[in-house]
């Protein structure tokens, strides 16, 4: 294999995703959780540039509008070195990644960069890899990663490699919807969320779960009826100002906000008749001027 002259850079851009549903099932023998989960890619987006450049084996990843990512390796990178051991590629790579997703917010952003660069490094190839095989790269790179070679919808299963599309009507009726962004001034860390919900053990039961996502892709309910996240228990003991706004936003405005991922970014799905200037006024006043608050919508 080898890559093309005629192509020295591609820039990929690299969606946001919320997760609509998250249940964890169980802690696994490998130290992962056995999850059900519902992702929905959005038009929040980085550009992730992947350049042809310098000797054989050189390999540089800088991060703009994020500084704390430019000290130290980030899944870009590892997209690098794993598709390197899967191709035999040896030629140098450069990667600069316009960062806007936010960090440590459960919107999968550095999951997503690092599918960005993958493809980014597959569009230069003579022989592209197959889609199985960029899913089984994707997959050691990070557990949410197979889930950013899907577009729109899909869901995700054991560890989160497993992905598959979701019935086209459910698909219909979420792309184009809006949905408010929210995140406090702080990042929470994925493993420590996980951990915690391992110490209580408190898992959904599998029977359970698959009901109630057949329910939702058989169109027994509605997506609003779908939400929910087993992730919400653990964050909302150590970060009670989360469950404090949501209180306020249910309240006031009849929303029903809820966490992405592991967090700390939140969300709530628009109506009809949704204005979020008083909502975003709400949260700012809340949360101060330092929260991240962003009108989105479903791709």
């Amino acid at each position: 294999m080898s890559l093309k002259n005629a192509i020295q850079q591609v820039s990929v851009p690299a969606p946001a995703k919320v997760n609509l549903y998250l249940a964890v099932l169980g802690k696994r023998k490998d130290d992962y959780h056995d999850i059900v989960s519902v992702l929905a890619k959005l038009n929040l987006y980085d550009i992730v540039t992947v350049e042809q450049y310098g000797e054989e084996n050189f390999l540089s990843c800088n991060c703009l509008s994020s500084p704390s990512l430019k000290s130290v390796r980030n899944l870009a990178e590892d997209a690098v070195m794993i598709w390197r051991k899967f191709t035999g590629e040896k030629n140098g790579i450069r990667i600069v990644i316009n960062k806007k997703i936010p960090l440590e917010a459960g919107l999968g952003g550095g999951s997503s960069d690092a599918v960005a660069a993958l493809l980014g490094l597959n569009a230069m190839m003579k022989v592209p890899l197959s889609q199985k095989e960029l899913i089984y790269i994707a997959a050691q790179i990070g557990s949410d990663c197979p889930s950013f070679l899907l577009s729109g919808l899909c869901v995700a299963t054991g560890r989160g490699e497993d992905i598959r599309n979701v019935a086209s009507a459910r698909i219909r009726e979420i792309k184009g919807r809006n949905l408010l962004l929210f995140k406090p001034p702080i990042g929470f860390s994925t493993r420590f969320t996980y951990d915690d919900l391992a110490r209580k053990k408190k898992y959904s039961k599998r029977n359970l779960v698959y009901d109630h996502l057949n329910a939702w892709e058989t169109g027994e309910i509605m997506n609003e009826q779908l939400l929910s996240n087993d992730l919400e228990a653990p964050v909302f003991l150590k970060h009670p100002y989360i469950p404090e706004l949501f209180r306020i936003l249910v309240d006031k405005f009849n929303l029903q906000p809820m966490l992405s991922g592991s967090g700390s970014c939140c969300f709530c799905l628009a109506s009809e008749n949704t204005s979020w200037e008083e909502i975003i006024a709400v949260i700012r006043d809340v949360w101060g001027e330092e929260a991240f608050v962003q009108p989105a919508s479903f791709i």
